[in-house]
């Protein structure tokens, strides 16, 4: 198996945010990849993270950046058919639905991980159990 070249340095803020989250971060990658895979996709978000982290720094949410990146990494490498059930519904339902309802995690560190307001993600769950609205 070749070796995978040494990572540079990160900043250690962006290392706090990373050890952070890391354990749900791999959790939500192995939905959809290998484990090996997983770890990789992480790992890949954060460098390329680190590329651009000083301006990642003043936007409104580092967190949901670090999530897109993250959440980027790994649809790009899963098998469509393991995204397949989920489909149909809009990016924030699939991470509510796959982040609450598989990984078991509550709205706040939902909220925590993916830098939505905790409100938000209530609306996302609600929208999930909701039967659709009649059209008259």
């Amino acid at each position: 198996m070749p070796t995978r070249p040494a990572r540079p340095p990160r900043r250690l803020d962006l290392t706090a945010l990373y050890d952070l989250h890391y354990h749900h971060y791999l959790r939500y990658a192995e939905l959809l990849l290998r484990r090996a895979d997983a770890r990789h996709a992480v790992d890949d978000a954060f460098d390329t993270l680190a590329e651009t982290w000083q301006q990642i720094l003043s936007t409104s949410s580092p967190a949901a950046c670090a999530w897109q990146a993250v959440r980027d990494r790994v649809r790009a490498l899963a098998d469509p058919a393991r995204l397949r059930p989920t489909a149909h519904l809009d990016p924030k339902l699939q991470d509510a639905l796959l982040l609450h309802t598989v990984l078991n995690l509550s709205a706040g560190v939902i909220a925590d991980l993916t830098g939505v307001e905790a409100a938000n993600v209530h609306v996302h769950l609600r929208a999930l159990t909701s039967p659709p609205s009649p059209l008259f």
